[in-house]
C-alpha cells in the first residue's frame, strides 16, 4: 500500500550542518485542516500509513492531536525524530501502540564524539535514552545514518550498536549534492560512496540486525529502485505542497517548484496524487529516451545526482565546483553533454525515510 511522508514542521531544535535550510527555517506548520483532509481522502489514493517528519515533528504544536486523529481514522503511523524530545511523548505511542510502526532515531556516528560533532553536544545522550524508553516500553525502533567522511569508518558499528541495544536494524543515507557539500570534507566521491557501500551490501548479508541504504546509492540498472518510482511513496511538505520526493524537498533552486505536484490549500489529496502518477510515468518516459540515446553517464547511476539535474534544480551562472563529481574529460558531464550547474542550496540531506 502507498504511504505519505508527512513534514509536519520545518521546525527544529538542531542546526545540523548537512541538513537543508528549510527543514529548520521555523517558518512553516502543517495546519490541523490540512491534516484532517490528508485523513479524510488518504484512503481513496490507497494510503494507509502516514510516516511524521520534519523538522522535528514532536516540535509541531499540535503533535499529540495529530497522532490522535490519525488512530482513531485508521491509519498507521510512523516517525522520524533527532530523539531529543522522545522520551516526553513516548507514552502517546504506548497508548496507539495498536497502530504505531516505529520510530526512526537519526543517529550520524557509534560513539558519541562523532555524532556530537554533527548534531551538537548532548545530542548522542538524547538518542540513546529515546532508545532505553523504546526497549523498555517495547515499542519498535530503527536508526538512521547519513554517511559522512566523519562517520564512514563506524559503519560496521553502528550495526553492532543497533543489535546491542534492541534496534530492529540501520538504514544508511547519502548526502544529497550541493556545492556546498559535495566540496566539503564530509562529503564522499563517487569511489568513495562505492566502497562504502559494498561495506554496506556485505553487512546486510550476515549482520544480526536488518541493514539497508536508502534510495541514492549506485544502481547498476538506470530504472534503480527508489520509493516515489517503485514504492509508491508520497510526500506531503510542511506547505502542504505534495511533492515528487522527500530526498530533494526543500531544495532550493532557480526551479525549485518542479518537483511539486501541488498544494493541498488548492487542490484535493486525490488531485494531487493522479498528477503524481502522471508525473512518474514522464519521468520514466523521458529516462527511457536518455538510456536510449546513450545520454545516460555513469554518474547518473546515483538516482538523487540524476534527479537533481532532470528536476532542473541548476543554475547555468553557478559553477558547480565539484571535479570529482565532474569527468575530467573536458568538465563534460556525460549524462548530458555538458557541464553542470548548481545553484548553492542551505545543506544537504540525506535520508529521512521512516
Amino acid at each position: 500500500m502507498p504511504r505519505l511522508i508527512v513534514e509536519l514542521t520545518n521546525r527544529c531544535d538542531l542546526r545540523c550542518p548537512h541538513c537543508f535550510g528549510e527543514r529548520h527555517a521555523a517558518t512553516a506548520d502543517l495546519s490541523l485542516a490540512i491534516v484532517d483532509k490528508v485523513i479524510a481522502e488518504g484512503s481513496a489514493c490507497g494510503i494507509d500509513h502516514l510516516c511524521f517528519s520534519g523538522g522535528e515533528p514532536t516540535l509541531h504544536r499540535q503533535f499529540q492531536a495529530i497522532v490522535e486523529r490519525t488512530c482513531q481514522a485508521g491509519y498507521d503511523f510512523s516517525m522520524v525524530t533527532n530523539g531529543r524530545n522522545f522520551p516526553a511523548v513516548s507514552s502517546l505511542f504506548v497508548n496507539h501502540r495498536e497502530r504505531f510502526r516505529g520510530v526512526t532515531f537519526s543517529l550520524d556516528g557509534a560513539s558519541e564524539a562523532t555524532h556530537d560533532r554533527s548534531r551538537g553536544p548532548g545530542s548522542y545522550r538524547r538518542v540513546m535514552r529515546g532508545a532505553s524508553v523504546c526497549f523498555f516500553k517495547k515499542l519498535p525502533f530503527t536508526f538512521n545514518m547519513v554517511i559522512t567522511s566523519d562517520n564512514r569508518s563506524e559503519i560496521e558499528d553502528m550495526v553492532t550498536l543497533a543489535a546491542r541495544l534492541g534496534s530492529r536494524g540501520v538504514r544508511f543515507g547519502h548526502l544529497m549534492f550541493t556545492p556546498e557539500n559535495t566540496t566539503s570534507s564530509p562529503a564522499l566521491s563517487p569511489a568513495e560512496r562505492r566502497d562504502v557501500e559494498a561495506r554496506i551490501w556485505d553487512l546486510k548479508r550476515h549482520a544480526p540486525v536488518a541493514v539497508d541504504i536508502a534510495p541514492g546509492y549506485y544502481s547498476e540498472s538506470p530504472f534503480f529502485p527508489c520509493g516515489p518510482l517503485v514504492l509508491e511513496e508520497f510526500n506531503l511538505d510542511s506547505r502542504a505542497n505534495l511533492t515528487l520526493c522527500c530526498h530533494v524537498s526543500g531544495y532550493t533552486g532557480p526551479n525549485a517548484g518542479d518537483d511539486v505536484m501541488g498544494n493541498l490549500h488548492d487542490i484535493t489529496l486525490v488531485e494531487a496524487c493522479r498528477r503524481f502518477h502522471s508525473r512518474v510515468a514522464t519521468y520514466l518516459a523521458d529516462k527511457r529516451e536518455r538510456v536510449n540515446q546513450g545520454a545516460f553517464g555513469e554518474l547518473d547511476h546515483f538516482p538523487c545526482w540524476y534527479c537533481v539535474k532532470y528536476l532542473n534544480k541548476v543554475n547555468a551562472s553557478d559553477e558547480f565546483p565539484a571535479a570529482a563529481w565532474v569527468p575530467a574529460a573536458g568538465g563534460a558531464d556525460q549524462s548530458n553533454g555538458r557541464r553542470l550547474h548548481v545553484i548553492p542550496a542551505s545543506g544537504a540531506a540525506g535520508s529521512r525515510r521512516c
